[in-house]
């Protein structure tokens, strides 16, 4: 059991990263449910995730479950700004939603992969401790 302890403990280690997008540079950072709340006055028991276009950078809740979808999630409205999408009252009928999806794609998947392979698996972290002993 401490063995897994331990092992999320340093899986969720400085998860933050800088990206470029339309010549912009953009940060991803991991921060707790309180700090999200305090920053940002929210409403909200829980946030996921919030974009913050003044400061260009994207938070995530790093206790939230499924944090490769929220992220994929603030990355939308990311490439939605960068490009001109006014995010205020928009509604976009089917084919500018797939459109959208198909121009942001692989910048998606991109940023993703890079922001998972931040990650070791548990299996490196076994082989490391085999190696440090």
């Amino acid at each position: 059991m401490f063995t897994y302890d331990l092992f999320d403990k340093i899986k969720k280690k400085d998860k933050n990263m800088k990206f470029k997008i339309n010549n912009s540079e953009w940060e991803i950072k991991e921060i707790s449910n309180a700090d999200m709340q305090d920053k940002y006055c929210l409403d909200d028991e829980f946030t996921h995730g919030i974009t913050i276009y003044s400061e260009n950078t994207i938070y995530l809740n790093k206790d939230s479950k499924n944090i490769i979808r929220i992220l994929k999630h603030e990355l939308t409205h990311v490439w939605l700004y960068e490009y001109g999408h006014n995010q205020d009252e928009k509604e976009f009928n089917n084919e500018e939603v797939c459109e959208i999806v198909a121009s942001s794609n692989d910048f998606i998947n991109e940023v993703v992969k890079r922001y998972r392979s931040k990650e070791i698996t548990y299996e490196e972290f076994i082989q490391g401790i085999k190696i440090n002993q």
